[in-house]
């Protein structure tokens, strides 16, 4: 996606707008997001109104700050998936995730998760939830590197072994799955389907300047392309 001066220019533009990041966790906060995660305003609470006021709060910001990177996000988007992508105007657009070296995680205990919040939307005639995607780009990693852990089970193999009594939580498929680490590369883009099962993988060290700031975002197949947002 970006070359190395690329993805330091990025986050240089991203450090630009600081006054626009909104703090996430208690205080003093260290991890941030610029744009509007559904998974933080809207999933929790639909009804609220908040992811919809953050959403299009934030869209003409990151349009006149990263025309560019959304191109450029559409046209790799397209070819490797083999068909167009399209950012919904009534959608957050794909935002960013600050973790300054405070936030950084040094322990697996970020939440292992599948990316459901798509339920909380409303879509138009065509689409296929059973098709989605999630992604991530690094714009900037610790000294240590960053990643993803993955574990190859599904959602719909959670729910039939949280049906059976089997489990109680997605943490404890940990005992009957083997852990892959996906490392991240700044500048290469990580895609999966969401729907198998994984984690913010930890970094082994934190150093003080250290900081992990990806690009995020989802996306849904509608009627022959895929509907992008956050």
């Amino acid at each position: 996606m970006l070359t190395g001066p690329g993805s330091a220019a990025l986050r240089d533009a991203v450090h630009g707008l600081r006054r626009h990041w909104t703090p996430r966790g208690l205080e003093p906060a260290a991890f941030f997001t610029l744009g509007a995660p559904s998974y933080l305003d809207l999933a929790p609470d639909p009804e609220s109104g908040v992811y919809q006021k953050r959403a299009d709060g934030s869209r003409p910001l990151l349009e006149n700050s990263f025309d560019w990177l959304y191109a450029r996000l559409a046209a790799v988007l397209g070819e490797h998936l083999g068909a167009p992508v399209h950012y919904p105007e009534h959608l957050a657009l794909p935002g960013f995730h600050v973790w300054l070296s405070a936030a950084v995680f040094t322990r697996p205990t970020a939440p292992m998760h599948f990316d459901l919040q798509y339920r909380a939307f409303s879509w138009p005639p065509g689409t296929d939830l059973k098709r989605q995607i999630s992604f991530t780009l690094p714009v900037r990693l610790p000294a240590a590197g960053g990643g993803l852990n993955l574990w190859d089970v599904s959602h719909q193999q959670f729910r039939h072994a949280l049906e059976k009594g089997w489990i109680e939580s997605a943490a404890d498929l940990k005992r009957f799955h083997a852990m892959r680490y996906i490392p991240y590369t700044v500048g290469r883009m990580v895609i999966h389907s969401g729907h198998t099962l994984h984690q913010v993988a930890p970094s082994t060290r934190v150093e003080p300047d250290d900081e992990r700031l990806t690009l995020q975002g989802h996306g849904v197949w509608c009627d022959g392309r895929w509907l992008l947002y956050w």
